[in-house]
């Protein structure tokens, strides 16, 4: 918008003719019209990539590996307040730290309640009005966010043009009273992804078919309400994907599929990521849903991530007693033994957790787990889990036999190696 100490005060005052004052004013209402809508201009004016990722940090490995840092949380503290009581606070996020590289699908496991759709929001600066960052660092390519207002998320562009997100209500995220091609074409054209319709409507078909949906041209002309849950979750996630996000975060987006269909959409969600080189932070509560998809995997409770590492680090040899309990409830012919449970439930993120959270819970858990917060300890280069059984200290324990069976093929095939 137009500073108004920079805007002519001799406007109103000068014996100039009333045309050239009608014609000054005009010159100032086109210019903050332009400013006003600026967002609509020409792709490279709205956001420029080359600045956006000079900024971007690398993850380097041992064996000379390095790969870009997509989005990084850092020690990241945020509280929930509560209207009807201004001194309460709701401690959702308890420190946190989490790395989402480039070209990788990254999962975030956990019950309801552990902060898994909390932390991925924060990637988009939808938290809701009554969160409150206490503490931490938000990044993307490099770029701090934690400070965004919705003003500043508005006019980064970054949500839309870096993040993208979908949920796991397909129907609540189209219009029931427009035909999906409309709509995916939409969204194209206001972010100028592509300046005709032509080429909106040729690349919403292209993305279709990159969905696995059949005839997309049909499909093009129907509501959402004339196709079945499968198909709409699948012109949802072409939808996004054609806008040519850098990062797609996917919460439960299969968790209200049948299996079978949630079979066919994890195989488009895993094509498109190679395809496209997506970065993909994917949300869920079945460890078992992204054992075929994931990269890297870090598992949630009360706030924290408590084990992470690469997916099959984290399958194959688990180290906390509570990814023991997850593994141990997947559906598993192979395993020859009655599926287990995890007794309780998450504590509330409104009481004051004293040690470990999960210590109430666990069977492994030692006496002081119930005093004090356990150390990470390191496995690996990208595995490290946040529990007092690996200090060398703590007494001897028999993990579960599943588990134990587990780890001996890991740690074999490593030797192997």
């Amino acid at each position: 918008m137009q500073d108004k100490n920079n805007i002519d005060t001799n406007v109103t005052t000068t014996k100039e003719p009333k045309k050239n004052t009608f014609n000054k004013l005009g010159r100032h209402i086109k210019v903050w019209f332009a400013n006003k809508f600026s967002f609509l201009s020409n792709k490279n004016d709205l956001f420029d990539w080359d600045e956006f990722l000079a900024t971007t940090e690398y993850q380097e490995f041992a064996d000379g590996t390095k790969l870009p840092i997509a989005a990084e949380i850092r020690d990241i503290n945020l509280s929930f307040t509560n209207p009807s009581r201004p001194g309460e606070k709701n401690k959702v996020l308890r420190g946190p730290s989490i790395k989402i590289y480039e070209g990788k699908v990254h999962a975030i496991i956990g019950e309801s309640g552990s902060g898994k759709s909390v932390i991925t929001s924060l990637l988009y600066g939808l938290t809701g009005d009554n969160a409150v960052i206490d503490s931490g660092e938000i990044m993307l390519y490099g770029n701090h966010v934690e400070k965004f207002t919705t003003k500043d998320w508005e006019k980064s562009h970054y949500r839309g043009r870096v993040v993208s997100a979908v949920f796991q209500n397909p129907m609540s995220t189209l219009n029931p009273t427009m035909k999906v091609g409309k709509q995916i074409m939409e969204g194209m054209l206001i972010n100028k992804v592509v300046k005709t319709k032509k080429e909106a409507y040729d690349r919403a078909v292209e993305f279709l078919r990159l969905t696995k949906i059949n005839d997309p041209e049909a499909v093009m002309k129907l509501y959402p309400h004339e196709m079945s849950g499968g198909m709409i979750q699948r012109v949802v996630i072409a939808a996004i994907v054609a806008l040519e996000p850098k990062i797609l975060v996917m919460d439960e987006p299969t968790t209200a599929l049948d299996p079978t269909v949630q079979a066919l959409v994890l195989d488009v969600i895993k094509e498109l990521q190679e395809k496209l080189k997506l970065s993909i932070v994917f949300i869920t509560h079945d460890l078992g849903v992204v054992a075929s998809i994931a990269d890297y995997i870090s598992i949630m409770y009360a706030g924290q991530i408590i084990e992470e590492g690469k997916a099959r680090e984290i399958l194959k040899y688990p180290q906390h007693p509570y990814t023991w309990g997850l593994i141990l409830s997947m559906p598993d012919v192979n395993k020859g033994e009655r599926l287990a449970t995890i007794r309780g439930s998450v504590p509330s993120s409104l009481n004051n957790i004293v040690g470990d959270a999960f210590a109430v819970r666990n069977d492994y858990a030692l006496g002081r787990d119930f005093e004090v917060e356990p150390d990470f300890y390191w496995l690996s280069e990208t595995h490290r889990a946040k529990t007092a059984l690996l200090d060398e200290n703590a007494e001897e324990y028999q993990p579960p036999k599943h588990i134990l069976k587990l780890w001996k093929e890991f740690l074999a095939s490593q030797e192997v190696k």
